[in-house]
């Protein structure tokens, strides 16, 4: 079984896969934070679609802990 931590982190990776998502220099894809940090700063290009899903993603790691005692 998959705890909590693990599907959000692969639903992550689908969102980030399915929407070309900016990754960093080993290849990982950038945090949910530093994607909207980069759109913030006019660094990258977002829709409203994927700005609301990584800002909904974002409370939802917070809410688990960020995977911290699951």
């Amino acid at each position: 079984l998959m705890t909590q931590h693990e599907f959000l982190k692969e639903i992550y990776k689908d969102f980030c896969i399915k929407h070309d998502m900016p990754k960093n220099e080993d290849d990982a894809y950038q945090s949910a934070d530093d994607i909207l940090y980069s759109y913030m700063y006019a660094e990258i290009d977002l829709t409203v679609y994927q700005k609301e899903w990584l800002e909904n993603y974002i409370k939802l790691w917070e809410e688990t802990n960020g995977g911290e005692n699951i």
